[in-house]
């Protein structure tokens, strides 16, 4: 149902949540990345075979980077891809894009 990284990131703060211990940063080296946390959101709505919307597995980096910008900076937009976008920075809107073309087709439908 879910994606593996957003499963994964569930179960790794399940695990952070049971630890006694100060929670620890995850590094970009880690299984998670903060790419993948950060386009996790991107999957509830963009995952292959959600005919409603668009499906991203298709897209290049540029292309799902271009129309997140958009959105980001279009004051007037009042949906919820226009306060999403409003909500990362350039930089994080970059790798967004960069992780999610760079999924394997298919991958998120599992």
């Amino acid at each position: 149902m879910y994606p593996k990284y957003l499963s994964f990131g569930f179960s790794l703060l399940a695990l952070g949540a049971c630890s006694n211990d100060a929670p620890q940063a995850i590094s970009s080296s880690d299984a998670l990345s903060g790419a993948a946390l950060l386009s996790a959101s991107c999957s509830g709505c963009h995952m292959k075979g959600n005919e409603a919307l668009v499906d991203l597995s298709e897209r290049s980096a540029e292309q799902i980077e271009v129309s997140v910008l958009a959105y980001k900076r279009d004051a007037s937009g009042q949906t919820v891809m226009h306060r999403l976008a409003r909500g990362y920075s350039e930089t994080e809107i970059a790798e967004i894009a960069a992780f999610l073309a760079a999924e394997p087709t298919g991958e998120r439908d599992e």
